[in-house]
């Protein structure tokens, strides 16, 4: 069995794209850059590694998550297609959406 295949969903995606807006409204547009290709890097590398390395979270079994750089990255396992989704990236400056770690994620 080879490494997992980790995936980013759409509204991770559109983290990433608020954390670089963000960084290059308040500092530079190439700290943003360089910024979230090295968050996403990191994030990609220690699942691929080992999909385990996370947290489980008490309120919602399904999903794990890793600290960053004073960021919450949320993720978990399709049961589908077994590849590791990125589902949320909680940056240090917005609050947390619990609605964006539920359980029935995969049910829709």
């Amino acid at each position: 069995m080879g490494k997992p295949i980790i995936k980013w969903t759409a509204q991770s995606e559109n983290d990433l794209d608020r954390l670089r807006e963000y960084i290059a409204e308040n500092f530079n547009v190439d700290l943003a850059i360089k910024t979230v290709d090295e968050l996403v890097i990191a994030i990609e590398q220690m699942l691929s590694d080992n999909p385990l390395c996370g947290q489980l979270l008490e309120s919602s079994p399904l999903f794990s998550k890793l600290i960053y750089k004073g960021n919450v990255i949320y993720y978990c396992e399709n049961p589908k297609d077994k590849a590791i989704y990125v589902v949320y990236l909680h940056s240090r400056k917005t609050d947390l959406n619990k609605d964006r770690i539920s359980p029935t994620l995969w049910n829709t």
